[in-house]
């Protein structure tokens, strides 16, 4: 028995590999660092190791240390050395080919890495409605984020949707909050509330008494609204349908004070239901009515240009929304 162990010995010695060896060489192989493999390329690269530690910015002999290291992990020379010049073996050669991919990808991580961390402590552009401070969703949103990401800076931009819009298109802003209708073609949209129309009429006023105003109960009426110019679009779809019923329209460029202007003329006002609830005021009524579409409103991004904090607000705005409709369920 020691004859035969004794042989296989002498046999490993003379350079015939058991398949122990091989066993352990495919381990040591198969644990080495990926720095290895970048000093090999870098010394492939320049077939010098003088310019290879330069490049790497590293001691000379400590590369030529880790590339022998290297060498003697996987049983097989890659340089010939001598002292005129430095060249690849035939197996440098076959390896060099996947080592620059790997390089490449490597290079290609670290670059990724480093916008990752600079764009999670960076600013967060935002842009709201003029109107949406108060909206509680909105609000909660962003002390949320403001919470959870002290390190990311918020900046708000105020404006209507028109130019929340054309600023997110022209990377000025990174998320916006905006009302519909708009070109939704190159957007992603995240539905955060679908609110009905309704008037604002003061109590002595002859449509009080009425459940819900109908298109032919608008024929006459004086009602404030607001100026076309804040969001076109919205305005043909939300209130040219009064004009066209017979409404005498009072367009007023600062909707927010909508109710106030109302109120000092004891004259009616057309609104979402959202706003005429925050307005709670004892001297108008609440009406519905029939002949008005929905009011929506979106978080929208672009969808090709999305950034770490963009989508961490994205992401919790959705959380937020599915919670809600649980809730609702």
């Amino acid at each position: 028995m020691a004859r035969m162990q004794s042989g296989k010995m002498a046999q490993d010695k003379t350079g015939k590999r058991s398949k122990l060896a091989v066993s352990d060489s495919a381990k040591s192989a198969s644990a080495f660092s990926v720095e290895y493999l970048l000093f090999f390329r870098a010394v492939a690269d320049n077939l010098s190791f003088t310019k290879a530690a330069r490049e790497l910015n590293i001691d000379q002999s400590w590369l030529s240390h880790k590339i022998r290291q290297f060498e003697e992990m996987l049983g097989i020379t890659l340089f010939i050395r001598n002292t005129r010049h430095v060249e690849l073996t035939a197996a440098g050669r076959i390896l060099l080919e996947p080592v620059q991919r790997l390089s490449t990808l490597v290079e290609e991580t670290r670059a990724v890495t480093e916008a990752l961390c600079e764009s999670m402590k960076g600013v967060l552009r935002v842009g709201c409605l003029p109107f949406s401070f108060p909206d509680p969703l909105r609000t909660r949103l962003m002390d949320e984020f403001i919470d959870r990401h002290q390190n990311i800076r918020l900046q708000v931009t105020s404006g209507p949707t028109p130019m929340l819009l054309e600023q997110l298109r022209l990377a000025k802003i990174d998320l916006a909050f905006v009302s519909a209708p708009f070109d939704e073609s190159d957007l992603d949209l995240l539905l955060l509330r679908e609110n009905e129309f309704c008037f604002l009429i003061p109590k002595d006023h002859i449509l009080a008494s009425k459940p819900m105003i109908e298109e032919q109960d608008v024929a006459g009426m004086k009602l404030v609204i607001p100026s076309p110019n804040y969001h076109p679009a919205a305005f043909e779809l939300y209130y040219r349908p009064l004009s066209n019923a017979g409404a005498i329209v009072e367009p007023i460029p600062e909707f927010q004070s909508a109710a106030t202007y109302a109120q000092d003329r004891l004259q009616p006002v057309v609104c979402t239901r959202y706003a005429a609830e925050r307005y709670n005021n004892q001297n108008f009524v609440r009406r519905p009515v029939s002949f008005l579409p929905p009011c929506r409103k979106y978080l929208a991004r672009l969808k090709e240009r999305q950034t770490p904090s963009q989508i961490l607000l994205w992401e919790m705005a959705e959380s937020s929304l599915e919670m809600a409709r649980k809730v609702a369920a």
